[in-house]
């Protein structure tokens, strides 16, 4: 099998990003990472990207923007393992959870993360971390009950996984974690992120 050129383009605590490093770590695809101040964009990145926003793949010479876009691109080379799951209901759920962790679960979690990032406690917004919280834990109650399978949402490690994996990372890691509350999702999270695929994907903040 050819062996691809991978250069990734990201920023180790953006969830698409490391959304974008399990997806490679399933596949077992060495890539080669190039850290992208987002803040101070570097003009050679900036000539690469329509966008100018991370994740990028490059691959084999050709460029590919958005996250999801990218597993797509991967999955079509790729196909073994698949991330979208071998049944229609199986890739219907995992789009649906992928799409779900992109459009509500961010959103739900970014003011806490961001109010916390690189700040004293002195300044963190209480107010922006207890209404994340609340959403957090509206999130967890629906996705509860679409975890069928102790380890998986769609039989096996999926998509699913790429892109729940780093907002339960991330929520952990800003305090908002309701483990408690959601056994069945916390034994989930717990096993894989003593795995390897977890630990060297992982931003240094979110690692066991």
């Amino acid at each position: 099998m050819h062996q691809p050129e991978i250069t990734l383009f990201d920023k180790a605590e953006c969830p698409f990003c490391w959304k974008v490093r399990l997806a490679l770590a399933i596949k077992n695809l060495p890539f080669a990472e190039i850290t992208i101040d987002t803040d101070a964009k570097p003009e050679s990145f900036l000539a690469l990207s329509a966008t100018g926003k991370v994740p990028l793949l490059q691959i084999d010479g050709e460029l590919i923007t958005e996250s999801s876009t990218i597993i797509d691109a991967l999955e079509a080379r790729y196909s073994t393992p698949s991330l979208f799951g071998q049944s229609p209901q199986q890739r219907t759920l995992t789009a649906e959870l992928n799409h779900y962790s992109d459009t509500v679960i961010g959103p739900a979690i970014r003011d806490a993360i961001f109010t916390q990032r690189g700040r004293p406690q002195s300044e963190w917004d209480t107010e922006a971390i207890e209404h994340s919280k609340l959403a957090w834990r509206g999130c967890l109650r629906w996705l509860a009950q679409k975890l069928a399978a102790p380890t998986a949402f769609a039989g096996d490690f999926s998509l699913a996984e790429c892109a729940l994996l780093p907002r339960f990372g991330l929520a952990t890691a800003y305090g908002l974690h309701q483990a408690e509350e959601f056994p069945a999702l916390n034994n989930w999270f717990e096993h894989h992120r003593k795995m390897a695929y977890y630990q060297t994907t992982a931003p240094l903040i979110a690692r066991a």
